[in-house]
């Protein structure tokens, strides 16, 4: 794959990364959304250090994905257990 590097800027600070060109919107969109959390943990905590600031982001964004994954999950098996009660329901319609 082709790849590109690219300059993101999160909490004034500059890193240059190479990626996938097809990933390059995707690494941006997450650059800009890690300034936004750790700049409001940082607002909220103005002399917490950086690595500080960084490891409490970090924190929050993974509890944030574990809980959307465990959701996710239930869902997954919600719609099973509709599938499961639809194909009941066919059967049962099935014998009269």
């Amino acid at each position: 794959m082709d790849q590109e590097q690219i300059t993101i800027s999160v909490m004034d600070q500059e890193y240059k990364i190479k990626c996938n060109t097809s990933e390059i919107d995707l690494l941006q969109k997450s650059a800009a959304y890690l300034d936004i959390k750790m700049s409001e943990i940082k607002k909220n905590a103005p002399s917490m250090s950086k690595d500080k600031v960084a490891v409490m982001t970090a924190l929050n964004i993974v509890s944030s994905y574990l809980k959307q994954e465990d959701d996710l999950k239930e869902f997954a098996n919600v719609s099973d257990e509709i599938n499961n009660l639809q194909q009941s329901l066919l059967e049962i319609g099935g014998e009269k």
